[in-house]
């Protein structure tokens, strides 16, 4: 579960903005499906959050100086995760439009 922490933690940053610009594609383009997929995704990272933050994980958007410093609040540090699996759906329905439309 730490190395799946890892990983995401690294790619948050890129995975944040992507998500935003495929959740502004998804409500263009009036599809629908993809921000139901990103809410079903929303509800797994809350589930990965709450095992994350027990184990004292917290996200990289925040950066701890130790494990929970900053997060006094389990809340904070679910959002978080939560956020980044929100991202994963969306992201990925961007990048598929943009390679649709190169190709």
């Amino acid at each position: 579960m730490k190395a799946i922490c890892w990983i995401l933690n690294k790619l948050a940053m890129p995975l944040n903005l992507l998500g935003l610009l495929g959740f502004c594609a998804a409500i263009i383009n009036g599809d629908y499906f993809v921000l139901f997929l990103a809410i079903l995704f929303a509800v797994l990272g809350l589930w990965f959050g709450v095992k994350a933050y027990r184990l004292g994980i917290p996200p990289r958007w925040l950066w701890a100086k130790s494990i929970n410093d900053i997060f006094d609040y389990s809340v904070t540090a679910v959002l978080g995760y939560m956020l980044v699996f929100t991202d994963i759906p969306l992201a990925y329905y961007l990048i598929a439009n943009v390679m649709e439309e190169i190709v």
